[in-house]
């Protein structure tokens, strides 16, 4: 805990003096837009107790917990509003939790990972009162308060967007995050035929994959056959099929970078491509992705090209970070907004929109076209 504490004292010091007092937070097109609230002070939580699992003590903060505590320091100068933080980590030996004089609890579950056991059942003997559940999963363990930022979430708002034209689809998924099947099952559930369904293994074989679901080799026997038949050579060039309407790859976008240009160089036809980004990585979209241009993509803001508040640096342009950054203005709307009702914050993690029981995210449909980025 020593060590948590000094680390602790690190981060604040260094958030604090790196905020600059002319911004605001704003990105260049409004992607992402800090609330215009005269909070209420007096109303917000004045002590937060954050639980999280750590596996070792003497590691650095997760970065869910440095974007709460970095957006609660931009605020320190705005509305003079400083809670005393108080960190819990739960490690397999420990699970000792404050519970004193705490105004609010946030637990933070932010992983690809199923959820521990010793942390699961570390809180679930937790009173849901006065807690705010932040997690990557869908399942809100009973906390009727919670933020819910889920993958699952960028799937569908993918599969919803999906044209009416477009019936059958091929799906591809990453040996690193086998969800072909859910993909396919919900497919199906919006009337679309799948004409087959692979795992991306590597770069090397991801071209020999992609002539099999085309069919290019039988293309090329069909050639070699006429010619055999007529006793001469035909000079032709081999047909990818023609039954398939698009792509829907569930990948990390390192991967993504390597099959949509083998797709295209193989079938030599434009399908529609939806792209899933896995989150195994925290890789950022480029400016211009010439590789990926005419796919179709769901993810957080933090994770495109646009212009980040100052005070976020380049190594927190993660996931974590912009959950947690989000969740300090979920409390500040919910506790201290006056008039938050049907408002909409656009966050880092995606557009937030408050309700009296509820906070929902959605996240953002984009194309990647050949001048660069466009949300649609």
């Amino acid at each position: 805990m020593k060590n948590i504490s000094l680390i602790l004292i690190i981060l604040l010091v260094s958030a604090c003096s790196s905020i600059p007092k002319g911004d605001e937070g704003k990105s260049s097109n409004t992607l992402i837009q800090k609330p215009q609230f005269n909070y209420k002070i007096k109303s917000l939580p004045q002590t937060i107790n954050l639980i999280f699992f750590q596996n070792n003590e003497n590691i650095i903060l997760p970065q869910e917990i440095q974007g709460f505590i970095a957006n609660s320091f931009f605020y320190n100068s705005r509305i003079s509003y400083i809670p005393k933080i108080v960190l819990s980590p739960i490690t397999y030996t420990q699970c000792k939790i404050e519970q004193n004089k705490v105004n609010l609890k946030i637990i933070f579950h932010v992983s690809n990972q199923p959820m521990d056991k010793f942390y699961k059942e570390c809180i679930q003997r937790l009173p849901k009162a006065k807690t705010l559940f932040v997690s990557t999963s869908l399942d809100k363990m009973g906390f009727e308060n919670a933020f819910i930022v889920s993958r699952e979430e960028e799937k569908y708002k993918l599969i919803q967007n999906i044209s009416e034209r477009s019936s059958r689809f091929v799906v591809i998924d990453s040996k690193n995050n086998i969800d072909k099947n859910s993909i396919v099952n919900l497919l199906e559930d919006y009337k679309k035929e799948i004409v087959t369904s692979k795992t991306y293994i590597d770069e090397a074989t991801s071209q020999s994959m992609l002539t099999e679901i085309l069919l290019v080799d039988r293309s090329k026997e069909r050639i070699r056959k006429l010619s055999r038949r007529l006793a001469e050579k035909v000079s032709t060039n081999s047909r990818s099929r023609e039954d398939i309407d698009g792509f829907f790859l569930s990948v990390d976008l390192k991967e993504a970078r390597n099959l949509k240009p083998a797709l295209d160089y193989i079938s030599e036809k434009d399908f529609e491509i939806f792209i899933l980004n896995s989150w195994d990585t925290n890789d950022r979209y480029r400016f211009l992705e010439k590789d990926l241009t005419g796919s179709i993509h769901s993810d957080m803001p933090i994770m495109m090209p646009i212009q980040m508040p100052k005070f976020i640096s380049d190594e927190n342009r993660t996931r974590e970070f912009a959950i947690g950054y989000d969740a300090f203005e979920i409390i500040l709307l919910r506790y201290g907004s006056v008039s938050s009702k049907n408002f909409i914050y656009n966050g880092l993690t995606g557009k937030i929109k408050i309700e009296q029981k509820e906070t929902i995210r959605s996240p953002y449909l984009f194309e990647i076209t050949d001048q660069g980025i466009e949300v649609l």
